[in-house]
């Protein structure tokens, strides 16, 4: 029973962290330099394009659409895309070159929302692309694999409390660095984050060799 709730509560401040990241941002880069943004009356037309690919929407919305934020958000367009989960409309953001090294409203870093992403595949996706290729796609266009969030949590941080073991293999194959510790209280690595969630498996793979 001890060892429940310990998990609960170690659940509960994961929560919090991930979804309480605004806080910490306020002097992080914005993930886009905020160029005039389209319509309101557009967004469910992009964002129907985004989940679907259709790539010929996104050059009829002009050259600064790559770059900019949805008007009425404040989020960037290139995070729908991630959170979205289609390869083809995140490659042609890649393509635009946008910018990689800041974060999104929440204070995600666009790596961090990839493997957020991956967690949210199940049965009632929408979109059941794997979603391992759009963290390798982020990564070939340059996004820093230890980036790390408002909460100072790394994108492996993430995947090794969501469990993620797949992705945890990715990134470490990619280079992440699992000696880093966020900024909480505790200073915890990955392997710690996902001996508290349980995931014993994970924390193998996080073991130092």
């Amino acid at each position: 029973m001890r060892d429940l709730r310990a998990r609960a509560a170690f659940f509960a401040r994961l929560i919090w962290r991930i979804g309480g990241r605004a806080v910490a941002q306020i002097d992080r880069p914005s993930a886009v330099t905020k160029p005039a943004a389209t319509s309101t009356t557009d967004f469910d037309a992009i964002i129907e394009a985004l989940q679907s690919g259709e790539l010929a929407v996104f050059a009829q919305l002009g050259p600064d659409f790559a770059s900019s934020d949805d008007p009425q958000s404040g989020q960037p367009w290139l995070f729908y895309a991630v959170d979205l989960g289609n390869l083809a409309s995140l490659k042609w953001f890649t393509a635009q070159n946008v910018a990689l090294d800041g974060l999104d409203k929440d204070g995600r870093s666009v790596l961090q929302a990839a493997v957020e992403r991956a967690a949210a595949v199940d049965e009632f996706d929408d979109t059941p692309e794997d979603p391992l290729p759009l963290i390798t796609a982020l990564l070939d266009a340059g996004a820093a694999i230890n980036a790390a969030s408002g909460q100072g949590l790394t994108p492996l941080h993430i995947a090794a409390a969501l469990g993620l073991a797949d992705v945890v293999q990715l990134l470490l194959a990619r280079g992440a660095d699992p000696s880093l510790r966020d900024e909480g209280f505790a200073q915890s690595t990955p392997r710690d984050f996902a001996l508290q969630a349980g995931h014993q498996a994970v924390a193998a793979l996080l073991e130092r060799p």
